[in-house]
């Protein structure tokens, strides 16, 4: 028979973030942990979501407080030396990235190759600890810093030139194989292939990249922030994919978050706005953004949530569908998702599965090597 008092791990796994990225908290306002807590299905929560290392700071924080000292002495002293070891391996990792990518940066800066990030470093410096946002991988976009040439292939070529692997098997990306970091070296950064509202995207995002200044650069590397606009689009359209042929996890949803909040004064909301319904991401957006809210504890609690929110609530409780989607066996694995995720295209997209479905089909057949 189910444990009655036992606190629903939902609950404290969200209360636990809010504490880890500074919007919940503990003085002034009495942070009481109900019943019994299933610790260990709790950091299993944590893990999945990607959030581990965020949770753990919030429950730092309650280890001094009083009226939580009961309850957490529940927590099992191993368990909590393994949470511990596994975010300072998490920290290590995240310095051998930093190093491996600030090393990669400096050869392509020294070719005439601008790199950007995408994603990652420029969104793991908008939480409290950089080091405690979990990421496996670099998404790259290269330009040249001066002159006209294919900086992408040569980028590639000054990698397999350093002695490393360079899979170019994948039309958007190729995958460059760092000591302690796998880089995705974009070629393009929305998947373009069969859809003309994506290819229009893609070259609104390269243009705004080409139109850099380039001032804005990781300090003592290599590395350029890509303009505020294009990072803010790559975002939505990066959570919108995952959401219709994965699912979301909860920090997919805090990485929007963190950023918006961080750079709130820099992006131009009314130009992001029209941009949001012109590649048809409204109904996804406004659903994503205020699950946002209600992570970090500024919104509203699931009874006032849309059927829409609540639907896509239901996602990021789930468990994710992840498959390799490269390749037939790939397609087919998409197919299969996208089958069984129809409910979403009729809540949240502008399109018909089936017509999303045939044109991812269409370019996969006949736009081997998609063009912009």
């Amino acid at each position: 028979m189910a444990n009655t008092n036992r606190m629903d791990i939902n609950e404290l796994f969200l209360r636990l973030v809010r504490l880890g990225i500074g919007t919940g908290t503990v003085n002034g306002s009495r942070f009481t942990v109900h019943g019994s807590v299933d610790w260990e299905a709790l950091k299993a929560l944590a893990d999945e979501q990607g959030l581990a290392a965020v949770a753990l700071d919030g429950l730092n924080l309650l280890n001094f407080q009083p009226t939580t000292v009961s309850q957490l002495s529940t927590l099992n002293s191993q368990l909590k030396l393994e949470w511990i070891g596994e975010v300072l391996q998490g920290e290590a990792v995240y310095a051998g990235q930093w190093e491996a990518a600030r090393g990669m940066a400096e050869v392509f800066g020294k070719n005439d190759i601008r790199t950007y990030v995408l994603k990652g470093f420029v969104v793991s410096e908008c939480y409290p600890k950089p080091n405690h946002r979990v990421s496996v991988d670099l998404d790259s976009f290269l330009t040249p810093q001066q002159g006209d040439f294919n900086a992408w292939e040569q980028g590639n070529k000054l990698m397999e030139n350093a002695g490393f692997e360079v899979d170019r098997s994948f039309y958007k990306n190729s995958t460059i194989m760092l000591k302690g970091l796998t880089v995705e070296n974009h070629q393009f950064m929305t998947p373009v292939r069969g859809s003309k509202r994506l290819k229009r995207l893609e070259r609104l995002l390269q243009s705004y990249i080409y139109d850099d200044d380039g001032k804005d650069r990781f300090e003592g590397t290599c590395m350029y922030r890509p303009p505020v606009m294009v990072s803010a689009l790559f975002l939505i359209e990066h959570a919108y994919a995952h959401f219709l042929h994965e699912g979301l996890t909860w920090r997919m949803v805090l990485d929007w978050q963190m950023f918006s909040r961080k750079h709130k004064q820099e992006i131009d909301w009314y130009s992001l706005s029209a941009l949001i319904d012109e590649f048809g991401f409204r109904k996804f957006y406004d659903s994503y953004n205020r699950l946002g809210f209600y992570l970090t504890g500024e919104g509203q609690e699931p009874e006032g949530l849309s059927v829409q929110d609540k639907r896509m609530l239901g996602d990021v409780w789930a468990s994710l569908d992840i498959h390799d989607f490269h390749g037939v066996k790939g397609k087919m694995a998409l197919a299969g998702n996208s089958i069984r995720a129809a409910w979403k295209y009729r809540y949240f997209t502008p399109d018909l599965m089936i017509v999303d479905l045939f044109n991812r089909v269409k370019g996969f057949i006949f736009e081997r090597h998609p063009k912009i």
